[in-house]
């Protein structure tokens, strides 16, 4: 009898020591997840505060002189909850599918507070026409506007 009791003990300390390696290997793995979901809610929160618009006339595109050359000027309001940086090296700018190198591009102010209105002098040649301005902030939120030169 007691042969029979030792084996069912070692099995007993078995079974108690794979249930808890797989309870340790679930907790790990829960807890993986949720800091997933954290950070994902946490970007989306970010997102979701983080919005602006192109505000600008589309059948009036206002041109001024920079640096020489002739600048499209293009006007964005941000409307979100949070300033955001807006500079030639967090912003991209597109026209017409093309990207417009951050050389090529001004923008004041550095940072766009809620409900504050920047600028942005674009030096491109257009022909006459429609074309399209896209407008993406550095986190992936963008705009964009159909206009007529």
């Amino acid at each position: 009898m007691s042969g029979e009791s030792a084996a069912q003990l070692i099995l007993f300390i078995t079974a108690v020591l794979i249930a808890a390696s797989v309870s340790a290997v679930m907790v790990v793995t829960i807890q993986q997840i949720s800091l997933g979901i954290k950070e994902q809610g946490d970007y989306l929160k970010s997102a979701i505060a983080t919005n602006f618009k192109i505000i600008n006339d589309p059948l009036s595109i206002p041109t001024e002189t920079v640096n020489g050359y002739t600048a499209y000027v293009f006007y964005v309001k941000n409307i979100g909850n949070v300033p955001f940086p807006f500079t030639n090296s967090s912003i991209s700018v597109l026209i017409d599918g093309n990207i417009i190198p951050p050389a090529n591009f001004t923008t004041s102010p550095s940072v766009l507070y809620p409900g504050q209105v920047g600028k942005i002098d674009v030096i491109t040649t257009l022909s006459a026409g429609n074309h399209r301005i896209t407008v993406i902030l550095s986190n992936g939120i963008s705009d964009t506007l159909e206009f007529q030169i």
